[in-house]
């Protein structure tokens, strides 16, 4: 065989950055962590503004009539304006908002961890596709050199140069190349399937 297979000729660092960030704004799983920060966030604004709840508003209005109703009599007339507080619910406000926000740093915190993940199944994925589709390629070689010696091998045994045994060997060892190849081929497709599944786009769609 010519030289030696390696992942090295088709490895580029550039192209794995830019699986990331195809990887990053395509998976939907990313989305999801996205929206949970943002949900955070608007939980906490909600606490903030929270305070007026504790405060009841209310009015009354009163008839500027001069007749005295003796069943109700009314010293004021007019409208007349009350306002009254809850103690508990205002007392709750400091820390329910402190609450709502180490959830926002939460939500950031697994949304950081997740894309960390994200990135290194993204790399991890991708050398294992390189690995099959150079495991592919030398397979392919393999099986070139073994269909030239069967070939040969089955021109010697017409002629009766070799013996049977010796044919059939050939024969077998074409026979193990093409079975291998197909294992290396659906190898490469699994780790095709597996990389796209993450960025969410088919390899070819990526220049």
């Amino acid at each position: 065989m010519k030289g030696q297979e390696t992942i090295m000729t088709d490895y580029s660092a550039v192209y794995v950055e830019k699986l990331v960030a195809i990887a990053k704004e395509n998976n939907p799983n990313g989305k999801v962590y996205e929206h949970q920060v943002n949900i955070a966030k608007n939980m906490l604004n909600g606490e903030r503004t929270s305070w007026v709840s504790s405060f009841s508003f209310s009015y009354l209005a009163r008839s500027n009539s001069s007749s005295v109703d003796i069943v109700n009599p009314q010293l004021l007339t007019g409208y007349q304006f009350g306002v009254s507080l809850n103690p508990g619910t205002l007392f709750k406000i400091p820390f329910n908002i402190k609450t709502a926000k180490e959830q926002v740093k939460i939500s950031y915190l697994a949304k950081e961890a997740y894309d960390l993940q994200l990135e290194s199944d993204v790399k991890s994925r991708y050398l294992l596709y390189l690995q099959s589709l150079s495991a592919l390629r030398l397979q392919n070689k393999i099986v070139l050199d073994a269909e030239s010696i069967f070939k040969d091998m089955k021109i010697k045994y017409e002629r009766s140069e070799i013996t049977f045994l010796d044919y059939n060997n050939a024969s077998m060892s074409l026979s193990t190349a093409y079975l291998t190849r197909i294992q290396a081929e659906t190898s490469l497709i699994a780790a095709k399937v597996s990389l796209e599944a993450l960025l969410a786009k088919k390899l070819e769609e990526i220049k």
